[in-house]
């Protein structure tokens, strides 16, 4: 990563209390924190976030851990007990915001309710984040981003004609679910801080319906239609060619003519100008109607190319193309390199890991990756400290099971 001198954070004095684990409301906790928030990522002192053991750990480095937990501050407390209930109060007097994940009406069972939270910080924005929302039939029960892709109509339009419903293999509706919350979390700051009451409020972030939101217009399809939107492989409803294509080495490269000007350069650029003539091809509506026929035209022809020749004649050409690359193509990228997609930072412990950098980029005030995942409690001493209490407290506490 760059050397650059240290510059202000777009969220520097913001104050984040978050009692979450696992993805979702995580990922919103650390993209305030990689734009310079305190985010204090509270666990259970005994259990700790399952997210340390996510997928795989090898040489003391979990990836998601280290990733989802970084730029943060780590502390213990077990707040379904009266004293670490209090000890949340405290914190969340001198927050702005406070995150939490937990099955909707578990809070409530422990005591900590929004207008309890409210009447000690009525500034604070209280952001949950659940499977299915606060509200509705299915709130009670346990969510997770998988079922939301099957339930959201996402797994029934992804993959091929003739194939089952696929899901994918990283955390799509958790990381929807988390960039709506950090944005709305902020929404909820500027009408806080903008108008005359100064009051937060209260946020309720559904996985479902975070991925539900990004589908398209799903609903008005199925209006206009009477069908609602179902599997067709890589191509689209709304425009041809628009796939996938094989090399003739073997690789893969995605085409996308989403206006009639591109695929007229492509068609030009083939050596068949005259199929803009033909009336299957003739506009993009009538190419999607005969999608299959485009398809064979622009496969056999890349076929005739190795995916390093085809990338010089497309770009050459002002024809919408990438590769289908793998993390290994991308840390090799010219473009990727020169953006910082990304970087490459040393541990508290001094090894150096290769991490996602910040995105999206600020010119006045960038984020930064200050640090990694860290020990469970490693900031106890300082947070706890902070609050007034002595060496002494901490250690009972600690016998207490409280941190």
């Amino acid at each position: 990563m760059k050397e650059s001198k240290k510059m202000e954070a777009a969220l520097q004095g913001l104050k984040v209390v978050e009692c979450a684990t696992v993805v979702a409301a995580p990922l919103c906790g650390r993209l305030l924190a990689d734009f310079g928030a305190e985010v204090l990522h509270v666990e259970h002192p005994k259990k700790g976030d399952p997210l340390r053991d996510f997928g795989f750990t090898k040489d003391g480095i979990n990836p998601w851990w280290k990733y989802y937990g970084r730029n943060k501050k780590f502390i213990t407390l077990d707040i379904s007990k009266p004293k670490g209930k209090d000890i949340l109060y405290k914190l969340l007097a001198e927050a702005d915001v406070f995150i939490e994940n937990f099955r909707p009406g578990r809070l409530e069972e422990w005591g900590i309710t929004y207008e309890e939270i409210y009447k000690i910080n009525p500034r604070i924005v209280m952001v949950r984040i659940s499977g299915y929302g606060q509200t509705g039939p299915y709130s009670q029960q346990p969510g997770f981003g998988t079922i939301a892709e099957a339930m959201s109509g996402f797994a029934e339009m992804t993959g091929e004609l003739d194939g089952h419903p696929t899901l994918p293999q990283f955390p799509l509706a958790d990381t929807c679910a988390g960039f709506y919350a950090a944005m709305s979390t902020m929404f909820a700051i500027y009408n806080r801080d903008s108008a005359a009451s100064g009051q937060g409020q209260m946020i309720d972030v559904s996985i479902l319906e975070s991925l539900f939101s990004i589908l398209g217009p799903n609903a008005l399809v199925h209006q206009v239609t009477g069908k609602a939107p179902t599997r067709i492989g890589n191509r689209a409803p709304t425009s041809s060619p628009r796939n996938i294509y094989r090399t003739k080495d073997n690789r893969w490269i995605a085409i996308a003519s989403a206006t009639q000007s591109t695929a007229v350069r492509l068609f030009d650029l083939m050596g068949k100008s005259d199929l803009v003539k033909d009336p299957r091809f003739s506009t993009n509506g009538n190419r999607v109607k005969n999608s299959v026929d485009v398809d064979n035209i622009v496969s056999t022809w890349v076929e005739n190319f190795t995916r390093d020749e085809i990338t010089i004649l497309l770009r050459n050409n002002d024809v919408p193309f990438g590769p289908v690359n793998n993390v290994e193509d991308i840390l090799n990228d010219p473009h990727a390199i020169s953006r910082e997609m990304i970087i490459s930072k040393k541990d508290r412990d001094g090894r150096t890991l290769r991490m996602e950098g910040i995105f999206p980029k600020l010119s006045r005030t960038p984020g930064a990756i200050d640090s990694f995942g860290g020990d469970l409690g490693f900031d106890n001493e300082l947070i706890y400290g902070g609050l007034g209490l002595s060496s002494e407290d901490i250690i009972v506490l600690k016998k207490e099971n409280i941190i």
